[in-house]
């Protein structure tokens, strides 16, 4: 049965935290940083563009967060590193957008609002060369103790924190896009854990970062969700609705005009289509299938059923057209907790789901 990578990152100064993840990811970080190198040259990116795009981003970051910049530098210190190679890291969506790198497809999210308050899950889909890249790691002593699904070097990503606020991602792709001089998405989902303590506090931190590279924000808290496009062109709130449902293209009549066209093969569309599909006249306050298990199970599609909601790369995938479900996730924010199956969701019951509450030591079970 596969085992998930988990790090309790101690700490309650920048210092102290990043050399208890320098520790802690020793062992895959030099890995997940050859995949990324090759990754930035097959986009076109040479090693000094690289250099210079993770240095614009570490400015970017410092003027609107230094503390987190300086966190970042001391990881890198901590790693024998110098700082741009973890800022790289860091900033990887937006060096993709720097060099045009479209995408096939990546990740499908669901959130709904239940008698027992909201739920959400998505699909991480991602390159399948980063597979042994990534863990859950545990911070109990920052400003809001949370838990996140992340890559080394990766401030956040999916999320959860100990008020119950939660963060879901989907990658987007915008004319605005220009992957220079502004603040890494993954910093604010770090900014967002670490400090929200409800979905309008999210929002007003997503609304403050200047941005130079575009994500969709699925934000939840103990008592609403809110789903926010966000580019370099501005911020745009869906409208809500029973059921909110999100891939990787631009929704808002606001930000779609200046969308850039995803890639021929992309399947977002199709996700999305199923999706709604699979929730359509289903009254999320009649929902029977409130945990985790459910929110995976209307996940757990494939090309039969309309699209690969949970994806499997081709045996002969080249480099960068490897799209695979790296880790299936799955959010209660009234529990504070967070459910995490490494894998996609056609993996259940084979793989087990791992179960982790925001502020509290150790799975919850």
């Amino acid at each position: 049965m596969l085992e998930l990578r988990t790090h309790r990152i101690a700490g309650t100064e920048p210092g102290q935290r990043a050399a208890a993840l320098a520790a802690g990811s020793a062992a895959w970080l030099p890995a997940e940083l050859a995949v990324y190198d090759r990754l930035f040259t097959a986009a076109g990116l040479t090693p000094y563009r690289v250099r210079e795009l993770a240095e614009a981003a570490r400015a970017a970051l410092a003027g609107w967060a230094p503390d987190l910049a300086g966190e970042l530098d001391q990881y890198a210190v901590a790693c024998g590193l110098p700082p741009w190679r973890i800022h790289a890291l860091d900033a990887r969506t937006e060096l993709l957008a720097a060099a045009g790198a479209a995408g096939r497809g990546e990740c499908s999210t669901v959130a709904t609002t239940t008698p027992g308050g909201p739920l959400g899950a998505q699909t991480w889909d991602w390159h399948r060369e980063l597979a042994g890249g990534w863990a859950v790691l545990e911070y109990p002593q920052t400003a809001l103790p949370f838990v996140t699904v992340t890559e080394a070097g990766l401030l956040a990503k999916i999320g959860i924190n100990s008020a119950g606020v939660g963060v879901l991602f989907n990658i987007l792709s915008h004319r605005s896009d220009t992957g220079t001089g502004g603040v890494p998405v993954h910093a604010v989902a770090r900014r967002i854990l670490d400090s929200a303590d409800s979905v309008e506090a999210a929002v007003a931190i997503l609304r403050s970062a200047p941005l130079a590279a575009s994500s969709c924000f699925t934000l939840l808290d103990p008592s609403r969700v809110a789903c926010l496009e966000a580019s370099p062109a501005g911020v745009a709130e869906l409208p809500a609705a029973r059921w909110t449902l999100h891939t990787n293209h631009f929704r808002s009549p606001d930000l779609a005009p200046g969308a850039l066209a995803t890639d021929p093969d992309s399947d977002s569309q199709p996700r999305l289509d199923v999706l709604a599909s699979r929730t359509a006249g289903e009254p999320a306050d009649l929902w029977t299938g409130a945990d985790a298990e459910g929110l995976a199970e209307l996940l757990c599609a494939h090309a039969a059923d309309g699209a690969d909601v949970c994806c499997h790369a081709p045996a002969d995938a080249a480099l960068g057209s490897g799209w695979q479900t790296l880790a299936t996730i799955a959010l209660d924010p009234a529990g504070r907790r967070i459910s995490v199956l490494a894998g996609g969701p056609c993996g259940r019951p084979e793989r087990q789901w791992y179960r982790f509450n925001a502020g509290r030591a150790g799975r919850a079970g």
